[in-house]
């Protein structure tokens, strides 16, 4: 099929989807997929206070946006988007693991399966928290856009979040 007749094709589709009402259904679908892992937070054993139900809301969604940049600046080699998720340890780690990964022309894709999140410690204040991650992670290691190595895990991660401003931002994220 020639150029201009994929793009009569694809146009006639895209008018079909808009008569039929049909747009909606796949834009959420697409905005479904880009929502990042599956976060599950328990914190019925959180020390020395309880967690808030806007606390658990925040966590949730600062720490899944936490892993959607780490993989989109871990497989772009982008140290610049660290930022806008970590802070302290974690950010000084994921930048010189991203400046080795370019230095030897690789990447790392990671393909997120969820994370169990467990609160360990709740600060008093309000201000830190400490959770145990279990995430069924797929790493997949490439060279030149190539894949060289892969690996499915279950890797266990002691994690710190603290306030920072005015949202939620991992600063330490260490592997168990």
């Amino acid at each position: 099929m020639n150029q201009r007749m994929t793009r009569i094709a694809v146009l006639s589709l895209g008018l079909a989807l808009l008569i039929s009402g049909g747009i909606p259904l796949v834009s959420r679908a697409f905005a479904a997929d880009e929502d990042g892992p599956k976060v599950q937070l328990n914190v019925a054993n959180s020390q020395p206070r309880d967690v808030e139900e806007t606390t658990t809301k925040s966590i949730t969604r600062e720490y899944t946006t936490a892993w959607k940049t780490l993989a989109d600046a871990l497989a772009n080699n982008r140290p610049d988007r660290i930022g806008a998720s970590f802070v302290g340890t974690a950010e000084e780690q994921l930048r010189k693991q991203i400046a080795e990964q370019k230095k030897n022309n690789l990447s790392t894709r990671i393909v997120d399966h969820g994370h169990k999140l467990d609160v360990v410690f709740y600060s008093p204040e309000g201000s830190a928290m400490q959770l145990r991650d279990t995430a069924q992670l797929e790493r997949q290691y490439l060279e030149g856009g190539k894949v060289v190595h892969s690996e499915t895990v279950t890797q266990n991660y002691v994690v710190l979040m603290a306030v920072t401003g005015d949202r939620w931002k991992v600063r330490v994220l260490q592997e168990q």
